[in-house]
């Protein structure tokens, strides 16, 4: 039986980099060195799936505390490895974000061409217009504790040897 392992990791581990270099476009070596910086200094944190011994994806999330509630997490970004898209990695990731801070929403800001994976693991998706000339962006919500539903429309068990 082949196992996802989901746990913290740091920008500069090997390939790290270069997954937050597919979330962020791929086209600004700045902007990637923004975002490796963020990552670096706090309070982003980043995440690292691994299958097989090699890393598939990543996502980078920051939490929020607010008095009297459970907080908020935002996801900040995440990419998984090309050859492993479509095999739940992505959802995994974000069911272990969940984990380590029940109860709260998980939010992420996304466009046209991610909101249909956001939706299908049950993030309700709201429009909020164009965010940058002729780019429309979407916000992506999961509500508390969704992934305990046992009708969660998540993978299930797609790890097995088959």
């Amino acid at each position: 039986m082949t196992t996802l392992v989901v746990e913290p990791t740091s920008v500069d581990v090997r390939g790290v980099l270069d997954l937050l270099d597919l979330a962020v476009g791929g086209s600004d070596p700045e902007r990637l060195d923004g975002v490796r910086k963020r990552y670096l200094v706090g309070p982003a944190k980043l995440a690292a799936a691994f299958m097989e011994g090699g890393l598939v994806g990543v996502i980078g999330y920051q939490h929020t505390d607010y008095r009297d509630t459970y907080g908020r997490t935002e996801l900040l970004h995440i990419a998984t490895n090309r050859h492993w898209r479509r095999n739940c990695v992505g959802a995994e990731m974000i069911q272990w974000v969940e984990a380590q801070y029940p109860g709260g929403p998980i939010e992420a800001q996304t466009d046209r061409e991610a909101f249909g994976f956001y939706r299908s693991i049950g993030f309700s998706i709201k429009s909020l217009g164009e965010r940058y000339p002729g780019v429309e962006r979407f916000q992506a919500t999961l509500r508390p504790a969704l992934f305990a539903d046992p009708h969660w429309p998540g993978c299930g068990d797609l790890f097995d040897d088959r």
